[in-house]
């Protein structure tokens, strides 16, 4: 179910009611009516459905199980393994040829991440409503972010209180991500299609690889804000998922910016325990291509996504040989360089994330090399009108500059704290662009958010 569909806003609208009108006091039974309806909604098929119902039901007695003997919860994590690799890559191995259960890389991990943290004394909570609230929480289900479970635990738990800025900020933030998504996410990933045509080479290549690098980024970052905004409304906050990950300056900033959620969960439940940074630094540069190479397997089922993981993996280690120990530079130029430099490579191992294959990889590499023969560009030779050039131009400029004020500043308390005239100043303002600007109307199939087919 598309977060821009009117079924979801309908669903959001309905929980809304739901919990502050009639479920303050029984949040959690509120949170997993809602949660159901979501599943009915989304039409999942017998098997899903029915692997939505064993899942679940293996963490509960996994967790039931630890009672008696805490070493038992590790043998539950491998059945939520062993079905994300069931449904990823049976199709290598056999005829099975069938879509992934939507979801099912997000509420695997935060399957796996309650079972291990049960073990390990972060969290005593074995409610069976609460479990199936957190593995199922309508929000994040489709494509995260992957929140941890005491804290959402601790948040149902509490007494349910309305508090009116919550609900400003939230909504704020929910809507900021449908804006980015609809005037301009889709807008690039129209555009990033004709300057990527294959009959374009040089410079028109190079620019359709800056576009879909911020394609897919305004994409997810749009789908967060939406998560954790509804959330929000909800009186449940979840940490933010992604900040401004193209003004880093080297691959372990970037992660630290980019997809926290996931990154952060692969730090805690593969890094360390296979022992970090703490044995050497053979075993530190082992161990961090080892949690990248999960990331690109958990990604995709293509030998590209492996290449995109591994790739990333291997810059880290080479920065870490080069680095050594040094911290992050303050040189303001030497940090310029260093994100100009860092969004190169990014960009270029975005090529084998969005290839099909290892030959339409190295066509994209041949026909930026051709930059050097063609330089220019002329937006007509897209297929653009000057309009749409113009606007184009305007939605990256837009892009990077909330990224150059979002990184100091959260945006949505700073404009909470705004007068009343220049909040709604603003929000009339962005109501306007989307309304004229926003690709959306009669026979338009809003495109799904890039994160949900993972």
């Amino acid at each position: 179910m598309n977060v821009l569909s009117v079924p979801f806003l309908g669903l959001v609208v309905f929980a809304f009611a739901l919990i502050w009108l009639a479920g303050v006091r029984n949040k959690k039974w509120t949170v997993l009516l809602v949660n159901l309806l979501f599943i009915v909604l989304l039409k999942p098929s017998k098997l899903d459905a029915a692997y939505l119902v064993f899942l679940y039901l293996t963490v509960f007695v996994s967790a039931k199980m630890a009672e008696k003997n805490p070493r038992l919860i590790y043998a539950g994590v491998v059945i939520p393994v062993a079905g994300l690799c069931f449904f990823k890559y049976a199709g290598y191995f056999s005829a099975w040829n069938r879509a992934m259960p939507l979801g099912v890389s997000f509420f695997t991990f935060k399957a796996i991440s309650y079972l291990v943290d049960l073990a390990k004394g972060k969290t005593t909570e074995k409610d069976p409503v609460l479990l199936f609230d957190y593995l199922y929480f309508f929000p994040t289900y489709q494509a995260g972010p992957i929140n941890r479970a005491e804290p959402f635990f601790h948040q149902m738990e509490q007494p349910a209180v309305f508090d009116y800025t919550d609900q400003k900020n939230g909504c704020v933030q929910a809507a900021a991500g449908i804006f980015e998504k609809m005037v301009i996410t889709d807008f690039l990933a129209n555009m990033c299609t004709r300057y990527l045509n294959p009959e374009l080479t040089g410079m028109y290549t190079v620019f359709g690889m800056i576009l879909y690098t911020f394609q897919i980024y305004t994409d997810f970052d749009a789908y967060s804000n939406v998560a954790i905004g509804v959330a929000r409304m909800l009186g449940i906050h979840l940490e933010r998922n992604f900040h401004t990950p193209y003004l880093a300056q080297n691959l372990r900033e970037f992660w630290r910016r980019w997809h926290i959620s996931l990154s952060s969960w692969l730090r805690d439940y593969i890094y360390i325990p296979l022992g970090g940074s703490r044995k050497g630094k053979v075993r530190k540069w082992f161990n961090t291509m080892a949690i990248f190479l999960v990331s690109g397997l958990w990604h995709g089922s293509t030998m590209m996504f492996v290449l995109w993981g591994l790739g990333h993996g291997l810059v880290s280690v080479i920065e870490d040989m080069i680095r050594g120990g040094r911290r992050d530079t303050e040189n303001p130029v030497l940090r310029v360089l260093g994100m100009v430099v860092n969004f190169v490579i990014v960009l270029c191992l975005w090529v084998f994330f969005r290839s099909a294959s290892m030959s339409e990889a190295l066509q994209i590499f041949d026909h930026m090399g051709e930059v050097v023969k063609q330089p220019g560009m002329h937006w007509y030779d897209a297929g653009l009108t000057l309009n749409e050039w113009r606007w184009l131009v305007i939605l990256l400029v837009m892009t990077v500059g909330s990224d150059l004020c979002r990184y100091r500043t959260d945006m949505v308390a700073w404009l909470s704290t705004r007068k009343t005239w220049m909040r709604w100043g603003i929000y009339i303002v962005m109501m306007l662009i989307a309304i004229v600007f926003g690709v959306y109307g009669p026979g338009y199939d809003p495109q799904n958010f890039i994160y949900v087919t993972f």
